[in-house]
C-alpha cells in the first residue's frame, strides 16, 4: 500500500474547456485568445518556427531580445516581465502584464519582432551572460549525459547536436544575429497565444494593429531525424559521485488511436509517485531519490524517457531494476486499481495546468503546435475513461519494450561492477 492509497481522492468535476477566439492575420500569424477573469493579468506567448538555425546565433538572439534595458524598463512599467528562449524547433517570446496594459505590451512586442535595436552595450552583456551560463551548464554531469543521449538518438540532426560552446558565442558578431533576425523572425507559421482578463475580440483587434505590418517570410520546417537505432552506451567520467542513467523509446503522436492507453501505461510505469518505478527504486530499494519517466513531444520526435540518478555502488542493480520494470509492463498486466489511480492523477494534472494563466497559454500553444483543435481537451477525460487494463498492457508491450530503447549511462566506469546474483542486471549494462 502506498501513501496515495490512504487518501480518499474525489473524482474531479467536468473539465471546463476554455472558449478560444481565433484569427489568422494576412501575414500568416495565427492568434488564439481566451478570457480568464480570475486575475487582472494578461499572458502572451509568441512561438516562431526556428528549425535549422545556427544555434549560437539563435541563443544570442533570444537573449538580446529579452535583455535589452529599454525593453525591460517598459515591461516593468506595465507591471510584468518578458522572457525569450530558443530550442532546436522554436523561438518563444513570452510576457505577463497587467490586463489593462495588454495593448501597450502588444505594441512593444511588435517593435521587438519588426525593429529590434540590439544596442552594442546590451549585446555585449548578452554574449557574456550566454558564455557564463554555458560554462555553468557544461560543468554538470546531467548536461553531459543529456547531450550523449541526444547524439546517440539523433546523430548530426539538430536534435542531436551539443549545446553551443562559449567560444561559439564570442565568435558570433552582432551583425550575424541581426541577419538571423531579419531572415527568421517572421510571422509565417508563427502562433501568438493570449490568455487573461480581457475581451478576446478586442485583443485580436489589438494584435492586428500591433503586428499586422509584420512582414511574412520563408518558413523552414524541421527535417525528420533518421531511423531509430536502439542500443546502449557508456560515458566514462572518472570521479563522478553518482551514476546517471537515461533511456528513451519512440512513441506515437498525441492523435494516435492508442495514445491514451500509452499515456496511462507511462504513468503506471514511472509517471508519478505511486508508479511502479518509484515504488521499486525509491520506496522498496532506496536506490534513487527521484526516478522518473515522462512523455516528450517536439516537432519531429515523440519519446518516452526514463531518468535515474543513483550512487555508484548501486548502479548495476538499479539499471537492472529499471529494465525489469519496463519488461514487467508487458509481463505483469496493469491492474484495475493501478489504472484508476493513474487515470485520476492524469485528469487532475490537466486541470491544475489549466488553472494558471501560464499553463493555459502553454497548453493552447502545444495544441496548436501539434495540429490539435481546442476541442481535443474536451474529450481528454472520456478518452482515458475508455481505456481498459488490457489496452494499457498492449500499449506498454508495443512501445515500452526495453529492447527498443536507446540507453546512455554516465558513470565512473572503473567503480561500477555488475550486481551479484542477478543475470538480468548484468545483461542490462
Amino acid at each position: 500500500m502506498t501513501a496515495f492509497d490512504l487518501l480518499d481522492v474525489p473524482a474531479p468535476g467536468p473539465l471546463r474547456v476554455p472558449v478560444v477566439h481565433e484569427r489568422t492575420l494576412p501575414n500568416g500569424l495565427r492568434v488564439l485568445a481566451t478570457r480568464r477573469a480570475s486575475t487582472p493579468l494578461a499572458e502572451a506567448c509568441l512561438s516562431i518556427p526556428f528549425a535549422h538555425a545556427d544555434a549560437a546565433a539563435a541563443v544570442l538572439l533570444a537573449g538580446a531580445l529579452a535583455d535589452e534595458t529599454r525593453t525591460q524598463d517598459r515591461v516593468r512599467a506595465m507591471g510584468g516581465g518578458l522572457s525569450a528562449a530558443v530550442d532546436a524547433d522554436r523561438l518563444r517570446i513570452a510576457g505577463s502584464v497587467l490586463a489593462d496594459q495588454l495593448p501597450a505590451f502588444l505594441t512593444l512586442l511588435g517593435e521587438i519582432v519588426t525593429d529590434p535595436a540590439y544596442p552594442d552595450g546590451d549585446f555585449a552583456l548578452t554574449v557574456e551572460h550566454a558564455v557564463q551560463a554555458t560554462i555553468a551548464v557544461l560543468a554538470s554531469p546531467a548536461q553531459h549525459v543529456a547531450e550523449a543521449l541526444n547524439t546517440r538518438m539523433f546523430g548530426d540532426h539538430p536534435y542531436g547536436r551539443p549545446a553551443p560552446r562559449p567560444g561559439e558565442f564570442t565568435r558570433t558578431g552582432r551583425d550575424v544575429v541581426e541577419a538571423l533576425h531579419a531572415e527568421r523572425v517572421v510571422p509565417t507559421g508563427a502562433c501568438l497565444v493570449l490568455a487573461g482578463d480581457f475581451e478576446p475580440g478586442a485583443a485580436l483587434d489589438e494584435v492586428e494593429r500591433a503586428l499586422g505590418g509584420w512582414r511574412p517570410g520563408r518558413r523552414v520546417r524541421m527535417q525528420r531525424p533518421g531511423p531509430w537505432t536502439p542500443g546502449r552506451s557508456v560515458v566514462d567520467e572518472p570521479g563522478v559521485p553518482q551514476s546517471l542513467l537515461r533511456m528513451a523509446l519512440p512513441v506515437p503522436r498525441y492523435d494516435a488511436p492508442d495514445y491514451p492507453a500509452l499515456a496511462l501505461a507511462a504513468m503506471v510505469f514511472g509517471g508519478y509517485f505511486s508508479s511502479r518505478l518509484v515504488q521499486n527504486i525509491r520506496e522498496d530499494k532506496g536506490f534513487s531519490y527521484a526516478p522518473r519517466s515522462s512523455l516528450l513531444h517536439v516537432d519531429e520526435a515523440h519519446l518516452a524517457t526514463v531518468s535515474l540518478d543513483v550512487v555508484t555502488a548501486n548502479t548495476a542493480a538499479a539499471a537492472g531494476e529499471v529494465v525489469a520494470e519496463l519488461a514487467g509492463m508487458a509481463d505483469r498486466p496493469v491492474t484495475a486499481a493501478e489504472l484508476d489511480r493513474a487515470r485520476r492523477y492524469s485528469v487532475g494534472t490537466l486541470r491544475l495546468r489549466l488553472a494558471t494563466l501560464t499553463g493555459l497559454a502553454a497548453t493552447l500553444g502545444d495544441l496548436d503546435l501539434h495540429g490539435l483543435p481546442v476541442s481535443w481537451l474536451g474529450g481528454h477525460d472520456a478518452r482515458l475513461a475508455a481505456v481498459t487494463p488490457e489496452e494499457v498492457t498492449a500499449a506498454a508491450r508495443r512501445y515500452l519494450a526495453p529492447d527498443n530503447a536507446v540507453t546512455v549511462l554516465l558513470c565512473d566506469e572503473e567503480r561500477v561492477t555488475p550486481a551479484q546474483g542477478s543475470s538480468r542486471t548484468q545483461s542490462s549494462l
